[in-house]
């Protein structure tokens, strides 16, 4: 198996989050968000952007198979941006830069549906699920 350099595997539960957008060049932008559980009865959401490409149509694929407690399996990479909050517009650091805020996102590349027992808190695989 190759190892991918800033490559995220995220495993968890479609919450109620689905946002698709066209964009004018008619690229598909669809943002979901999923919980990832980290322990008894904890959970962290992540937003997660699906974007079409020339190879696949994965975007337009999660906004028509993915839906709301759907457990699915993320692979993908993160991607920091910057930007300057309103009200920050002349605000300067320690170094005399522009003070700016660092975000930080999920851009899915694919993704695959998964089985998760409550009893054993394990996920599986399901078979025939050729998505990812």
């Amino acid at each position: 198996m190759k190892i991918k350099t800033n490559q995220v595997i995220l495993l968890g539960r479609v919450g109620s989050y689905k946002d698709i957008k066209y964009l004018d060049n008619g690229t598909a932008i669809t943002t979901i968000n999923i919980g990832v559980k980290r322990g008894q009865d904890k959970w962290n959401n992540f937003f997660v952007k699906f974007f079409n490409t020339k190879m696949r149509d994965t975007a337009d694929e999660v906004a028509e198979l993915v839906n709301e407690g759907d457990y699915i399996q993320i692979t993908g990479k993160l991607v920091e941006s910057n930007f300057i909050p309103k009200g920050w517009e002349n605000q300067l650091d320690e170094n005399g830069r522009q003070r700016t805020v660092s975000k930080i996102e999920v851009v899915g590349n694919s993704y695959k549906k998964v089985y998760f027992s409550e009893e054993t808190e394990e996920f599986e695989y399901l078979d025939g699920d050729s998505n990812g």
